[in-house]
């Protein structure tokens, strides 16, 4: 007699087909599976390994440029110079300070390029490199840091310190017609307070008295709050700020 199938019981045997073609399928390709996940297991400890490496490999650049900067950054002091002194160094002169820092911050470059720490020692270097009138590795580093800056803090700085290169070392018109393309442009990535500055500087070094004029009081009349302002204001004959609210 036949006997017709609930429609639970229907389900019932579709879902025992379904599970039993499952285990099938699992059995065929077991070995294949534990490769995905033996696989994926190891990329998992892989990526594990390379962000624990990377985070201490920061802190050990960290580390180091700490160390080069309280070597730069230590008193100068004749008659209590000790230069042994790890945790708080002090030296006979400028010059002493700055030939005990400089290997400090080439071995951040050196063994940490990569890194923040690294761009910053890059940087350093330059100033050093500057201040013992070594110009051309001065303009090397700085150059380097820019390139690679982007929006780093001291990118503003350093590239300053090209300029006042360019101006020193008889590169004021190029300068000139750089800064007021940059000036002309959407996005610098300068403030403009700090380009009409160092524009009416380069003017006023290449004897250019009238443009240095007009670029000084451009800044005032534009950036009437900005630290360069006092000074523009100097050179425009209006020594008096301007009274805000009034």
């Amino acid at each position: 007699m036949s006997q017709r199938l609930s429609r639970k019981e229907i389900k019932r045997d579709e879902f025992m087909e379904t599970v039993g073609g499952a285990l099938e399928w699992i059995q065929v390709h077991a070995r294949t599976l534990l490769g995905i996940v033996a696989a994926v297991v190891v990329a998992a400890i892989v990526m594990a390994l390379f962000y624990s490496f990377s985070q201490r490999r920061e802190e050990r650049a960290d580390e180091a440029l700490a160390a080069a900067l309280i070597v730069y950054q230590a008193p100068v002091d004749p008659a209590t110079a000790n230069a042994d002194d790890p945790s708080a160094p002090t030296f006979v002169d400028a010059v002493s300070r700055s030939q005990a820092a400089e290997p400090l911050f080439q071995g951040v470059r050196d063994d940490f390029g990569g890194s923040d720490a690294g761009l910053i020692a890059t940087a350093y270097l330059g100033q050093i490199a500057a201040e013992r009138g070594d110009t051309q590795r001065a303009r090397a580093m700085w150059e380097e840091f820019v390139g690679k800056a982007g929006d780093h803090m001291l990118a503003a700085e350093v590239q300053v310190n090209l300029m006042g290169l360019d101006r020193s070392e008889g590169r004021g018109d190029e300068l000139v017609t750089r800064l007021r393309a940059m000036l002309s442009g959407a996005d610098d990535g300068l403030p403009h307070d700090l380009l009409w500055y160092q524009l009416a500087l380069t003017l006023d070094s290449l004897g250019r008295d009238g443009e240095a004029r007009e670029a000084y009081q451009r800044l005032v009349e534009d950036f009437p709050q900005s630290a360069y302002a006092a000074t523009a204001r100097q050179h425009t004959g209006s020594a008096q700020s301007p009274v805000f609210g009034s």
